[in-house]
């Protein structure tokens, strides 16, 4: 019952933020401020950072430890694994600036749809990948990451069931490309335990650790004649299943001396 009630604040309070606050603060923001597109990414980080600070609060058992190496990132196009739904508004919590790409059906929602526009989130539609519209996507991706921005994918697309990874989408290692950025690999684990797949409630009960840590960042050379997009998404791949590979050595039972 507990848990039940402490998911209704928490959930409350996210929806307040964007029903109530998007009408009587973002818009209005919006348009008085300079740059309204990194004005409405910072107020959207405001949010969601609060949402985290009552989820500290109120959820106690769960801490976090986020490595400081992932909090100064700027500039950076950044890949992640994704075992949660809470994953990406945990990336918004930490960056006053920031961009990503958005399930296409979320932008069809009143309101909340001119939102993530205005905000310069990016639509995961196939028509925005073609033509007129990738280029500008594209450009605009760009122009944010120029201001200091950061621009993060899961590229598996879908959250995982069981921890392994998923088929990696070709996606961000092109648009990294098309940058000339490098890229930089947080691996997340926890979320899935505080928010687990398939449920609604919060898990208030076992203790939790989320961590977020910075475990490489891969340098590209886009000018070598070899340079190939295969071959960096497998070595950001290797990365995260070493990683992950490391994670369930630790877990298993030590044997007794």
């Amino acid at each position: 019952m507990i848990g039940f009630c402490l998911t209704v604040v928490l959930w409350g309070y996210f929806m307040f933020g964007y029903l109530f606050i998007l009408l009587f603060l973002f818009v209005p923001y919006y348009w008085v401020a300079r740059g309204g597109t990194a004005a409405l990414q910072k107020l959207n980080h405001l949010h969601l950072k609060g949402f985290f600070m009552l989820t500290r609060r109120l959820i106690p058992r769960t801490t976090y430890a986020i490595d400081p190496k992932v909090r100064e990132l700027r500039s950076s196009i950044i890949i992640c694994n994704h075992i949660s739904y809470l994953d990406p508004i945990l990336l918004v919590s930490l960056f006053p600036q920031q961009t990503t790409i958005v399930k296409n059906t979320f932008f069809r929602v009143p309101i909340f749809g001119w939102f993530l526009r205005r905000a310069g989130y990016v639509p995961s539609s196939p028509a925005e990948m073609l033509g007129e519209a990738m280029i500008k996507n594209l450009e605009n991706v760009k122009a944010h990451l120029a201001a200091g921005g950061n621009f993060f994918v899961f590229p598996e697309g879908t959250r995982s069931r069981d921890g392994n990874l998923s088929t990696f989408n070709r996606g961000v290692f092109s648009i990294a490309r098309y940058c000339g950025t490098s890229l930089d690999l947080i691996f997340i684990t926890g979320t899935d335990q505080l928010f687990r797949p398939g449920t609604f409630s919060f898990n208030t009960r076992k203790d939790n650790v989320i961590t977020l840590e910075l475990i490489a960042s891969i340098h590209p050379d886009y000018q070598a004649r070899n340079f190939s997009i295969s071959s960096v998404l497998d070595q950001a791949r290797q990365v995260f299943e070493q990683k992950i590979a490391d994670v369930k050595g630790d877990a298993r039972p030590k044997a007794e001396g």
